[in-house]
């Protein structure tokens, strides 16, 4: 079979990958000069299925009020929105309930699980230096009740059965000897050992480059696809802009914040938004000044990152539709986190950190969209959010198991593009 794969991010490159290996011949399309360009590019570099959950938390309007009048808020709003983000966010103010809220974090922490373990099997075949470290996330509270109330998560991850165990300070501080503890004011943690770390575009291109020589497998940069050409229920071709078409005997969709509107053309409601993240990476050794895992700093919603000779801080979410601008006054939290834990992390470094933005594709319940849209050939595996790389291997896995017929490893209904209302999204 011929499968057209949308997008090369690591959603799509990681589609391929497993499409190949079942056997289909493959041509990856990526409207950008090269893979990784858009939020697979400078993330938080976490693979954190123990912190997978949707942004959609009961209490999320007082939450949210709060975070209006906070110095460095974990969600803030870029600009006005539009009609469509309203809808959107009315959509995830309604997931804002514990029901819908356990019944999303208990798919996705599968999901993210599941895709951990397909991580490992895929790094065991195709050793791929991407800077990854497997020792854990540190969860960081500067308030008592917010360590208090994480003993619901860990309650939650305990009964999917993943680790999270609270450790005293002491014991923080002999596993991340340059976090600055009694100085931030860090008053409790906990360390989720099954997460790992890395450089999410290291290991995209990585592995792109292990494919590119396989049989069957063409990639085609600087290449946008325009529309599909159907007939009936099928999708026969994928149109490029420009002229011209390639015949597929399915497509999937691996567009991040682009699917909504590629999939508008053909009849489909998607709601996939996007919530604009920031990062910094700082060239410095992270062994002597920085983290030698990744620290998440509860208060701010900011993760510290090892990345060997460099260091990821990455953080807040912003609705601003497609804006990719970098403001210097969005990364004064970053900075303020970065400084506060790690303060032996020099200041040369961090004025000659690499300032980034990208555009998270979100659903507003939390879940990615995986599986069969309206057309019988066509399918969807896109809405991942800020958990892009948590996920994708397991989205791959998934994805080519649904277009083969076989049944998933986990289960599929919470990820299922009929869950929401809409011809066929």
């Amino acid at each position: 079979m011929h499968v057209v794969v949308l997008g090369a991010g690591v959603i799509g490159v990681t589609t391929a990958h497993a499409l190949l290996d079942d056997g289909h011949e493959v041509t990856l399309i990526e409207a950008e000069e090269g893979p990784a360009c858009g939020a697979s590019h400078a993330n938080a570099g976490q693979i954190s299925p123990a912190l997978s959950a949707p942004w959609a938390v009961p209490g999320l309007a007082t939450k949210a009020v709060g975070w209006m009048f906070a110095q460095y808020p974990p969600l803030r709003l870029g600009k006005v929105p539009d009609l469509a983000t309203l809808g959107w966010l009315l959509r995830m103010f309604r997931a804002a309930n514990a029901a819908d809220y356990d019944r999303s974090k208990r798919a996705m922490v599968a999901l993210g699980t599941y895709s951990r373990e397909r991580l490992a099997a895929l790094r065991a075949a195709l050793p791929i230096d991407y800077a990854g470290a497997q020792r854990g996330t540190f969860v960081l509270f500067r308030k008592r009740d917010q360590a208090a109330a994480y003993e619901r998560d860990l309650d939650a991850l305990a009964q999917l059965g993943v680790a999270g165990m609270r450790i005293d300070l002491d014991t923080l501080q002999r596993a991340e000897p340059n976090l600055d503890v009694a100085g931030a004011g860090i008053v409790g943690a906990v360390h989720l050992p099954g997460d790992e770390t890395g450089d999410c575009r290291r290991f995209t291109t990585g592995l792109l480059d292990a494919i590119a020589d396989r049989t069957g497998f063409r990639l085609l940069l600087s290449t946008r696809a325009s529309g599909l050409q159907t007939a009936g229920d099928r999708v026969r071709a994928v149109s490029l802009e420009g002229g011209g078409s390639i015949a597929a005997d399915a497509v999937i969709c691996c567009l991040g914040v682009g699917s909504s509107a590629f999939l508008r053309m053909a009849g489909l409601s998607v709601p996939v938004a996007p919530l604009k993240g920031y990062s910094l990476t700082i060239p410095a050794d992270s062994a002597a000044v920085g983290p030698l895992s990744t620290v998440s700093d509860e208060t701010y919603k900011v993760g510290v990152t090892y990345l060997r000779d460099r260091i990821r801080v990455g953080g807040t979410a912003e609705l601003a539709g497609f804006d990719t601008s970098r403001p210097e006054p969005r990364y004064a939290g970053l900075l303020h986190v970065v400084r506060t834990l790690f303060p032996t992390v020099p200041e040369k470094a961090l004025e000659q950190a690499e300032r980034w933005s990208g555009l998270r594709p979100m659903t507003p319940d939390g879940p990615p969209i995986l599986g069969q849209a309206r057309l019988d050939n066509l399918f969807l595996n896109t809405g991942h959010g800020t958990l892009g790389w948590t996920m994708a291997c397991g989205s791959a896995s998934v994805t080519a198991d649904l277009l083969a017929g076989r049944r998933p490893a986990i289960d599929m209904a919470p990820f299922s593009p009929l869950r929401f209302a809409g011809r066929g999204g």
